[in-house]
């Protein structure tokens, strides 16, 4: 009698756990997808639509698909957050985390405070992928904002929640916009997580949409994306704009650029940032001496059109990423640590000027 009530007892935990861990997927893309400049038709979490503006850049059209900065806005009451995604089939990069590669990162509103609920870790060997992001989570309703990867397409994306529980879109939660164009420190390399990207960071710190348009490598000044710029509607318009092109192209570009922007967006205020000191220049001379000629030129011109145009400022600074040259993971890009002083460098000075046009 005993070993068969032992038996029952058994069974219904493994029922118990079983009912538990049922759950139910809802396609991302019905609720709230936010941070993208173009929306595509094509794939709904493409950050922008390049058709139109004729890139000649490979990297550049493929990055337009790339959901770098987009999160997805829901309120569940499920105890537990699992997803199912597919990414299209890309190497991997060799300079960055898988997860901020092809994995998603889960904020959670905890006492008013964006708060790191947990992440999707991808699979090394398959485009497709699963995984619960967390669980056994207290009863009760939780805003979320999930964040997609940096470095893939996504072609599709589903949100597991528990099989009685339910799930709705919810408002974006800032009322500004900032449009960041920059290089690959934009784009997201080297955070530890999707959620680490500076614009990410500074978002959720300032209540600021501080969306990306990161494009690793090829960020270079040109006329594309300066309509781009232009086409775009925003509040404020921030620049990482001078760690890819040479000095050659600055010079010959820079001011067009500034000029097109300007005349889209008279009101607007466009803010751009020098470059960093690149820690390869430590020891390698050439690159010391390329470093230095790119920064003294970005300064000069940039210090000049900032007089030009009443809404165009220029930041400078030699400490972006600390000066003990630990900041970066290879050199040129910031681990989570150098994104902090990158962020402690610039946000103040960032703030103030927003400041002015009432953006807070």
């Amino acid at each position: 009698m005993k070993k068969i009530r032992f038996i029952a007892a058994m069974a219904a935990m493994v029922m118990a756990a079983s009912t538990a861990m049922a759950q139910k997927y809802v396609d991302a893309s019905t609720l709230n997808v936010q941070g993208r400049t173009k929306p595509s038709q094509e794939n709904p979490y493409f950050r922008v639509d390049s058709e139109g503006y004729d890139f000649a850049e490979e990297h550049i059209v493929r990055y337009c698909r790339y959901p770098v900065g987009v999160y997805i806005m829901f309120k569940t009451d499920s105890h537990a957050i699992s997803a199912k995604w597919t990414t299209a089939k890309r190497a991997w990069g060799n300079n960055m985390t898988p997860i901020v590669q092809r994995g998603l990162d889960l904020y959670i509103k905890k006492d008013g405070v964006w708060t790191f609920a947990g992440v999707a870790r991808p699979s090394m060997t398959k485009d497709v992928h699963k995984y619960t992001i967390v669980k056994n989570m207290a009863d009760g309703e939780k805003e979320c904002m999930l964040y997609l990867p940096i470095w893939n397409e996504v072609e599709s994306l589903e949100i597991g929640i528990d099989d009685d529980a339910a799930i709705e879109a919810i408002p974006s939660p800032y009322k500004y916009k900032v449009l960041t164009l920059g290089s690959s420190i934009t784009h997201g390399a080297s955070a530890s997580r999707p959620g680490m990207i500076f614009t990410a960071r500074m978002s959720r710190s300032t209540g600021i949409d501080f969306v990306n348009l990161g494009f690793s490598g090829n960020c270079k000044l040109q006329p594309q994306l300066a309509r781009l710029i232009a086409d775009s509607e925003a509040d404020a318009y921030l620049f990482d704009a001078f760690s890819n092109p040479s000095v050659k192209e600055i010079e010959t570009r820079v001011a067009d650029f500034v000029r097109t922007v300007a005349e889209a967006h008279p009101d607007k205020p466009m803010i751009f940032l020098q470059t960093t000191i690149r820690d390869q220049a430590t020891f390698d001379t050439k690159w010391a001496k390329f470093n230095d000629e790119r920064r003294a030129t970005v300064r000069r011109m940039m210090t000049e059109l900032a007089k030009k145009y009443d809404n165009v400022y220029f930041l400078d600074s030699d400490t972006i990423t600390g000066t003990d040259h630990e900041g970066t993971v290879d050199g040129a890009h910031p681990t989570d640590m150098g994104f902090n002083r990158f962020i402690d460098t610039w946000l103040p000075k960032i703030e103030k000027i927003l400041k002015k046009y009432g953006i807070k």
